[in-house]
């Protein structure tokens, strides 16, 4: 019994079944466990991440980033360092253009030899003409001035990059093949000394204008108004005790305590009296001074009643005025509506008897006439209303008051009013010297012309001489 007992099967033990619901909550416990480990994970990396930029951001804006330049010298290299450059057989050069070619040619050096004295001779024209009396009234005189600037540009800039193109200055190594080049070149240093002296000879003589009259021949009644023309008349007298200043200014001012008004032009209240124990005093600049002119009366003859710093309404009508003395200051600022960059203090000094026994009006204090000066155009209307508007609070009649229909002189002293023919002469002698110059630039400038004729002929003919003995003995090789 006991053996059989031990031979027995084992007892089958009952298993328990495991259903899905038993599983299921730890495999989802479990996945969610995973899901937040591995955001947690993520979320740190991004932080990292992030700490690290920020940490790079700073250290670029904070950081010291320039290079570490050592104190102790390089040591020395062998082989030694040496500029390496491209040997000149290798280097291809451009080929030029068809202008180009066209240009590099003797018809095309000869046009440029051509066009630079053209330009050449037009300069010289503008130089003496653009500055002349009759330039200015029919109001040329700034475009010729304008042709003067472009014309000289255009002579010195770009005619000497032309001539380079056309062959006719050293090329880049500095080899001149063509050495007569050197006389073209040549003719811009003497145009320039040509062109001074033709401007302080014809120049300055056109420059100067002409005379009205002869000496001491003519009235000041009978001068022609705006003309730009010198006189030397045998009457007028300046009456400097009884000048007006009138100022320019940038902007309207008001101004005047006697009658207000408001204008641009304002009384310049000058100084005429400098005698002791006098009350006038010296004005202050007024804020945006432009431009000052000085204004007095011209008369016919000299008379006691009109040397006083007051003149009355009688010897107005006795002496009646045929003119106005005009002194103006103007600066480069001025020109273009800006205030004054300098000091302006015109002056009327009249010199008379210019051209025989010269006297300054200045400084003479007796009877005198024999006026010397020059006619120019009026001032503009606004000087002409202010002037009038302070002689009407001197107490001078409305017949007598200035208008454009009077004379306006220009009297500072010009030596060649006076000793016209010693100007003459020193005219003549830059004139002379001039011509001998624009002579001189004509030849250097127009002598490479023949020259490099000759030689490009010379040159074709050796050309065709190799043409043709190459035909021949190619022509004799194909015999044999």
């Amino acid at each position: 019994m006991p053996i059989l007992a031990q031979f027995q099967a084992p007892e089958v033990q009952k298993e328990d079944k495991v259903t899905l619901a038993d599983v299921e909550p730890e495999s989802s416990s479990e996945e969610e466990a995973s899901g937040e480990d591995v955001e947690k994970a993520v979320l740190s990396k991004q932080d990292a991440y992030q700490k690290k930029l920020i940490k790079l951001e700073l250290e670029r804006m904070v950081g010291d980033h320039r290079i570490v330049v050592p104190s102790t010298p390089a040591p020395p290299q062998s082989p030694g360092r040496s500029k390496k450059s491209v040997p000149s057989n290798l280097i291809a050069a451009k080929p030029p253009t068809a202008l180009e070619r066209t240009m590099n040619s003797t018809l095309g050096r000869s046009f440029t030899i051509l066009f630079t004295m053209i330009n050449f001779a037009v300069l010289i024209q503008l130089i003496i003409v653009w500055n002349s009396p009759a330039a200015w009234l029919s109001g040329e005189a700034v475009f010729m001035g304008s042709g003067v600037l472009l014309f000289s540009t255009n002579l010195y800039g770009f005619m000497p990059a032309m001539a380079r193109t056309a062959g006719l200055m050293p090329i880049n190594t500095g080899v001149d093949w063509k050495p007569y080049f050197i006389f073209y070149r040549m003719s811009f240093f003497t145009s320039v000394p040509a062109a001074v002296m033709m401007w302080m000879g014809p120049g300055a003589r056109n420059s100067f204008g002409e005379f009205e009259g002869g000496i001491e021949d003519i009235s000041t009644r009978d001068l022609t108004q705006g003309s730009y023309k010198y006189f030397r008349a045998y009457d007028g007298f300046v009456a400097l005790n009884l000048t007006k200043g009138i100022t320019e200014t940038l902007l309207r001012t008001d101004h005047s305590e006697n009658v207000p008004r408001k204008s641009r032009y304002r009384d310049a209240e000058v100084v005429n009296n400098y005698e002791p124990y006098s009350d006038e005093v010296q004005p202050t600049v007024p804020p945006g001074f432009q431009e000052t002119y000085r204004i007095a009366p011209v008369f016919p003859e000299w008379a006691p009643c009109t040397t006083r710093y007051r003149i009355s309404g009688s010897c107005l009508k006795e002496n009646q005025v045929v003119g106005w003395a005009l002194a103006t200051a103007r600066s480069a600022c001025t020109n273009f509506r800006a205030v004054s960059c300098r000091k302006q203090q015109p002056l009327l000094d009249p010199y008379y008897h210019c051209a025989t026994d010269s006297v300054r009006g200045a400084q003479d204090t007796g009877v005198i006439t024999g006026l010397c000066g020059r006619s120019v155009p009026p001032p503009s209307a606004e000087v002409i209303d202010e002037l009038n508007a302070l002689l009407l609070l001197d107490g001078w009649p409305l017949a007598s008051l200035a208008n454009s229909s009077h004379g306006w002189y220009d009297v500072w002293m010009n030596d060649c009013i006076g000793g016209y023919d010693e100007c003459e002469k020193q005219w003549s002698l830059y004139e002379l010297l001039g011509m001998i110059l624009i002579g001189l630039t004509a030849v250097l400038a127009v002598l490479p012309i023949f020259v490099d004729c000759y030689f490009d002929k010379q040159i074709r003919r050796a050309q065709d001489f190799v043409e043709s003995c190459k035909k021949s003995t190619t022509k004799s090789t194909a015999v044999f």
